[in-house]
C-alpha cells in the first residue's frame, strides 16, 4: 500500500512539472528617450504574452511643437528598445509592435487615431512602418542643404530664405558676391555666375528635399532684382537639366582639353567660346519654362 502511494505521488509530481505557467503579461525596464527630444512621457507600456505571439503596445505623450527630426529619432529609439525584448512564449521575440505618440495626455489615454506619430510592425520578420505627421522643419532643412554654398557670404550680404512647410515651398533671395571670401558684391555680374547660382541652388533643393513642391530664386545685384525664376517639382523633373547640361555644355567643354594641352587654343578663347555656348544652352532651358515664371535683366537675356 505504501509503495502504491509513493508511486502515485511521484506520478503527480511528474504531471505537475510538465505544466509550465505562462504569464499573460511580461515586464521590462522602462523605455529611455534619447537626449534632445524634449519632454516625453510614457503613459502605457504593455507587453502581452499571447499564444499567437508577443504583442507590445506603447502609448507616449510628446510636446506638440516637437521638431520632426527629433520625433523621428524618438520613434526609432523606442522601436530599437522594444524589438529586442525577449521571453515571449511563442518565438521568444515580439510578434507585433504598436508605438503611438500623442500631443496630449487626454488623447493618449483615449488611444484613438489622432496620434502625431506611429510605429507599426505586424510580424517579427516584417519591416516596421514609421509614420510622422509633424510639420517638416523646412527652413532648417533648407539651410542644411545650402550650407556648403554659403562660404562666400562672409559680409553683410547673405541669402534670405522663406520656407513654407504647409505648402512645401522655398523662396531664396540671393545676392551675388565675390568668390574671394571678402563678401563684397560683384562689380560686374557675369552670365555664368548668375545662371550657375540659379541652377545649382534649384538642383540641390529639389534633389535633397523630398516633398519640396516649388523653388523661387531671386537674384540680386547692387540691390536690384536681376533674376527671378520659379519652378515646380514637376517642371524641374521634366526639364532634366543635369542630363541636358552634361550633353550640351560639359561635353562641349571637353573637346578643348587636348587643344589646350597642345597649345592650339588659348584659355581665353576657350572661355569665350564656352560663355557663348552656355548662354545658348540656358536660353534653350528658359524657353521651356512658362514665360511668366522667368524674369531676367537685359544683360542676362
Amino acid at each position: 500500500m505504501r509503495r502504491a502511494l509513493v508511486a502515485l505521488g511521484l506520478a503527480l509530481i511528474a504531471v505537475t512539472g510538465c505544466k509550465k505557467m505562462v504569464k499573460e503579461r511580461l515586464y521590462f525596464p522602462e523605455l529611455r528617450p534619447p537626449l534632445g527630444v524634449g519632454k516625453v512621457e510614457v503613459i502605457d507600456d504593455v507587453s502581452l504574452n499571447k499564444p499567437t505571439g508577443g504583442e507590445i503596445t506603447v502609448i507616449t505623450v510628446v510636446e506638440p511643437n516637437v521638431d520632426r527630426d527629433e520625433l523621428d529619432t524618438l520613434m526609432r529609439s523606442f522601436h530599437r528598445q522594444v524589438k529586442v525584448r525577449r521571453g515571449f512564449a511563442k518565438g521568444n521575440r515580439p510578434e507585433t509592435i504598436d508605438l503611438r505618440f500623442y500631443t496630449s495626455k487626454k488623447a493618449a489615454e483615449a488611444k484613438g487615431e489622432d496620434w502625431l506619430a506611429h510605429v507599426e510592425q505586424t510580424a517579427s520578420t516584417a519591416e516596421p512602418t514609421f509614420t510622422n505627421k509633424q510639420k517638416p522643419p523646412l527652413l532648417k532643412w533648407t539651410n542644411k542643404v545650402l550650407k556648403p554654398a554659403m562660404a562666400p557670404f562672409t559680409g553683410d550680404l547673405k541669402p534670405q530664405i522663406l520656407a513654407d512647410p504647409d505648402a512645401m515651398t522655398v523662396e531664396i533671395t540671393y545676392p551675388f558676391v565675390e568668390d574671394d571670401g571678402t563678401g563684397k558684391p560683384v562689380e560686374k555680374l557675369s552670365y555664368a555666375k548668375a545662371v550657375q547660382a540659379w541652377y545649382g541652388t534649384t538642383r540641390e533643393l529639389f534633389e535633397q528635399l523630398e516633398g519640396l513642391k516649388k523653388v523661387t530664386f531671386i537674384g540680386k545685384h547692387n540691390n536690384e532684382t536681376v533674376m527671378k525664376i520659379f519652378l515646380t517639382r514637376d517642371q524641374y523633373t521634366a526639364l532634366d537639366m543635369t542630363s541636358y547640361l552634361e550633353k550640351e555644355l560639359h561635353a562641349y567643354q571637353g573637346q578643348f582639353v587636348e587643344l589646350l594641352m597642345a597649345k592650339q587654343v588659348t584659355e581665353k578663347e576657350v572661355e569665350r567660346k564656352t560663355d557663348k555656348r552656355r548662354r545658348k544652352v540656358f536660353r534653350e532651358i528658359f524657353s521651356r519654362i512658362p514665360k511668366e515664371q522667368v524674369e531676367l535683366a537685359k544683360d542676362l537675356q
